[in-house]
Formats: C-alpha cells, sequence, structure tokens
C-alpha cells in the first residue's frame, strides 16, 4: 500500500555519533539548536524502505577511512568535501557502492549533506573491523 510520510525538521532531534571526535568547535551550538557535528535519522529505513540520514560535520572534520555494507548516495547541501584530493561542493552527488572503502575532510566552511541508501544500514566498518552503530534516538 502507498504511504506518505512528512517529517519537518523540528520534529527530528540532532544527535551526536560515538564514533565523532569531540572538540570545542564540534560541540558549537548552531541557529537550529543542535551541535555542528551530529546527524539526524529523517527516515530510519527498514528492509523495504529508504533511509535518509542529514549529516554536518564542522570544518577541517576528518572522517576516517570505512566503508558501509549498502550502496549509498550523498547529496551534498552546504560547504565542501575533500575526498580522494578533489573538493566536492554544494550540489554534488556522489555515489558509494557498498563495501567501497572512503573518507573525507570537512572543507573551510563545514560541510552539510543528506545521505540516501535503498534500505536499513547502520554499518560503519573500519579497515579490519566491522561494525554496527546504534542509532537510535538519545535524549
Amino acid at each position: 500500500m502507498p504511504k506518505v510520510r512528512i517529517t519537518t525538521p523540528e520534529e527530528k532531534p540532532w544527535q551526536v555519533s560515538g564514533e565523532r571526535v569531540e572538540t570545542d568547535l564540534s560541540r558549537q551550538i548552531q541557529p537550529d539548536g543542535g551541535p555542528w557535528s551530529a546527524y539526524k535519522i529523517r527516515e530510519p529505513g527498514s528492509e523495504t524502505e529508504l533511509q535518509l540520514v542529514e549529516l554536518r560535520f564542522h570544518p577541517g572534520e576528518v572522517t576516517e577511512l570505512h566503508c558501509h555494507d549498502e550502496d549509498e548516495l550523498i547529496y551534498i547541501l552546504e560547504g565542501s568535501m575533500l575526498i580522494n584530493n578533489r573538493e566536492l561542493k554544494a550540489g554534488t552527488t556522489v555515489y558509494l557502492g557498498g563495501g567501497v572503502f572512503y573518507g573525507f575532510t570537512a572543507g573551510p566552511e563545514g560541510l552539510h549533506f543528506l545521505n540516501f541508501r535503498g534500505h536499513i544500514d547502520n554499518s560503519f566498518h573500519l579497515p579490519g573491523r566491522r561494525k554496527i552503530v546504534d542509532t537510535s534516538v538519545s535524549h
């Protein structure tokens, strides 16, 4: 049966990942009330439903080499990302196949992007270490 589900930004809280290194800059509160380095689960996904996560990173924040189990699309909303020695700016889409390792650095204005997956995937694997991340909402 077709579904329609609408969520507004204030309905989903910003969360801080335990995988990120906390600094004074990463905890800095932004105009929307959330910290600079954080994520929102906009659509949690399931085995049959799409997943959408909104993420933001403070200027110069580094995300280490990692991969996920599922294919993903990244759409950059604001700022820029340095990936494979290439600067990608707002409006750019990046397709990453499941199991492909990548890392990136947020640009000088920070980075804000949407991450789309075909269904739920909470994996965050470092080279030589497989892990599932708890993305349940924390309060």
